[in-house]
């Protein structure tokens, strides 16, 4: 077998293949587009790298292929499972588990901490009997450093740890936050300020700790896609890197402390071809501005996605989260953050925890991914998508740029316009059940116990004002002692404010109306219900009726079945004898015929108020003949789902929130 060699077959002579397998069917149905409006081929040969600068090795500039020769074999990438509590105690017991238990990274977003960090003590309390020399630390401070970052270094000063050895993130995102919120404590300006300063002072006495965190996670949960969450990412970068620039930095001075968020979604390979994209853009970005290679190098922190897990059926939120992962891993993510399967609804168990972890763990210590440099390197397709993807996204970067950056697009309404643009698209597609949510949308259990209710833990008051812009002057208060309401200052409030970008998850629209459905039974005794009128035998009708149980059953309907009528007089009776008012009939074409227009016209003779529907999409002559017999309306594959059972709720008297 060593000595026989098998032709490769021309992709003419795999069409032919192809086509005969499709029996008549379209050879372009194997084609997609996607949000992104990259159109995806059914195979991807040596023909598509063709004027493609393809590189060959990882560990050298543009970095597409990661930024290390040795990839994740030397050393693999921070286990970083963000961690909250509503105390400092308690902070610190879970932090000290997750560490024993196989986390890396002392990850803590301090906007959503539970707690208001206000004095040493409190961080003392935290970091109680952890070696901060031994993990890396990523501390996401919100809009501005101060006053978390001169209490932190006193407490580190005081604890005799030292400043060198401390290496990770505590990187503020001003305009992440501006995105968000659609308003800063401060004005830019100032933030800008401290955002250099504290850049000065930790390029000194903190050489290992990057100062400035970039989030896409503003653009992923409003609905955007790869292309518009890199070109809004790096858009904001060049903002960064300009303002400091200006207030005396270097460009390695910059780009060495600056650590990228990007979330990871749904589509597997579109994410994977990402973070290989965004480390050329960035490579390109440094590289106009004279940044040094060691500068080049993109420091990325992925978080599977918030946006695609759902309050119904959430274990699938498990899985969700495992091949989100995988993506970000072969994509080549420095540091990773798996969120746990209840996070939607917030309740933040300990299993749960355990779980995401446990996810990581399993990829690093069971599956061996991280033994192959870059998995993805040289895949017709991958290479392919990540070119598409690092073009479109420039181009968009650009538009950006001849807008006068970020801010300036923010407050016009660009950015917030792009992104709707594709929100509104994705939620008609979830809507019509062209993109598909397993346990939401499609395959729902109507019998799974309610969803948890919200439960989240209550935040601190985040909104302060810092009194000082350097760190020393800081560090001098904080030295004395000063709580952080010492160096408040409410005269100064933010000169700008922009509409926010909204922040929602793709399964809302769906989880409403199964919201909808459970109050009514709290209410009525019983969900919103339909009746099937099932014709002949289950051979006959159970495609259909199958049909019609789960796209009910997306909305928490309860849908009444039967094994099927013989006779039309069965039929009727059996619609008669039931106290319902919406059925849909489920049959063949050829039974619909003559029993629809029967059906409907007797039963309708004797009770006015029943509304009938039929399963499918007759031709145009049987359908204007049905209409004419009674029948309310025609339920389908290209029938809209959401909108259909919403219209199905409010006929039968259902208080949908939300909806007018």
């Amino acid at each position: 077998m060593k000595q026989i060699s098998f032709p490769i077959p021309s992709y003419d002579e795999w069409k032919q293949e192809v086509e005969k397998s499709l029996k008549g069917k379209p050879f372009d149905r194997l084609y997609a587009t996607t949000y992104e409006q990259i159109q995806l081929k059914p195979i991807y040969t040596r023909a598509d790298l063709e004027g493609l600068p393809i590189e060959q090795y990882p560990g050298f500039p543009s970095y597409v292929r990661g930024t290390e020769v040795e990839g994740y074999i030397k050393k693999s990438w921070e286990v970083s499972q963000q961690c909250e509590a509503s105390t400092p105690e308690r902070w610190n017991e879970l932090i000290q588990k997750q560490l024993e238990r196989g986390q890396t990274e002392i990850h803590v977003v301090l906007p959503k901490l539970g707690f208001f960090i206000e004095t040493i003590e409190q961080i003392k309390t935290m970091f109680s009997n952890v070696s901060l020399a031994n993990y890396s630390l990523r501390i996401d401070t919100g809009a501005s450093s101060l006053p978390f970052f001169p209490l932190f270094v006193t407490y580190l000063e005081e604890n005799g740890q030292s400043l060198h050895e401390v290496h990770g993130t505590i990187g503020m995102d001003p305009l992440g936050t501006l995105t968000v919120a659609g308003e800063l404590p401060l004005s830019l300006s100032t933030l800008y300020d401290v955002m250099a300063d504290v850049t000065k002072w930790a390029k000194t006495h903190m050489p290992h700790v990057k100062t400035i965190t970039i989030h896409a996670d503003p653009y992923h949960n409003g609905g955007g896609h790869v292309i518009q969450q890199l070109a809004f990412a790096f858009a904001t970068a060049v903002e960064y890197i300009n303002e400091c620039l200006e207030r005396g930095l270097t460009i390695d001075d910059i780009a060495k402390r600056i650590d990228f968020s990007f979330p990871i979604g749904s589509h597997f390979f579109m994410e994977i071809a990402k973070l290989r994209a965004a480390r050329l853009i960035w490579t390109n970005i440094v590289q106009a501005y004279g940044g040094s290679e060691q500068a080049q190098k993109l420091s990325i922190h992925a978080r599977t996605s918030y946006f695609t897990k759902t309050i119904y059926d959430p274990y699938v939120n498990m899985l969700r989260a495992t091949t989100e992962a995988f993506a970000a891993i072969v994509g080549g993510a420095n540091s990773l953050h798996v969120s746990p399967f209840n996070e939607p609804f917030a309740t933040g168990d300990e299993f749960a925890a355990r779980i995401a972890r446990n996810t990581q763990l399993i990829l690093l210590e069971e599956a061996y991914i991280g033994k192959v440099i870059d998995p993805a390197g040289g895949s017709y397709y991958v290479e392919t998508l990540t070119a598409q993807i690092a073009e479109e996204a420039w181009k968009l970067f650009q538009q950006i740029e001849a807008q006068g950056g970020m801010t300036k697009a923010l407050q016009c309404g660009f950015v917030q316009k792009e992104i709707e643009n594709i929100a509104k698209q994705r939620e008609q597609y979830v809507k019509a059940r062209k993109e598909k949510i397993v346990g939401t949308n499609v395959y729902a259990n109507i019998a799974e116990a309610p969803a948890p209710k919200h439960v989240h833990a209550p935040h601190g008051n985040h909104n302060i004002y810092v009194n000082v812009k350097t760190m020393d002057e800081a560090l001098s208060l904080a030295k004395r002692r000063a709580f952080a309401q010492h160096v408040i200052r409410e005269e100064e409030r933010s000169a700008i404010t922009v509409t926010p970008i909204r922040q929602w998850r793709l399964s809302e629209p769906f989880e409403r109306l199964r919201q909808a459905s459970e109050r009514h039974m709290e209410t009525n005794g019983q969900r919103p219900t339909v009746h099937l009128v099932n014709l002949g035998s289950i051979s006959k009708h159970k495609t259909r009726a199958d049909f019609i149980t789960g796209f009910f059953e997306a909305g928490g309907f309860t849908v009444v079945k039967n094994d099927g009528y013989m006779t039309t007089e069965e039929a009727v009776n059996g619609i008669l004898e039931t106290n319902g008012i919406h059925y849909i009939i489920c049959g063949t074409d050829d039974d619909y015929i003559h029993a629809v227009p029967a059906i409907t016209h007797q039963v309708k003779k004797e009770k006015s108020d029943i509304r009938i529907y039929v399963a499918g999409k007759p031709a145009p002559d049987v359908e204007a003949t049905f209409i004419h017999a009674g029948v309310d309306g025609f339920i389908h594959l290209g029938s809209n789902c959401y909108d259909t059972l919403l219209a199905f709720m409010k006929d039968m008297g259902v208080n949908v929130d939300g909806e007018n």
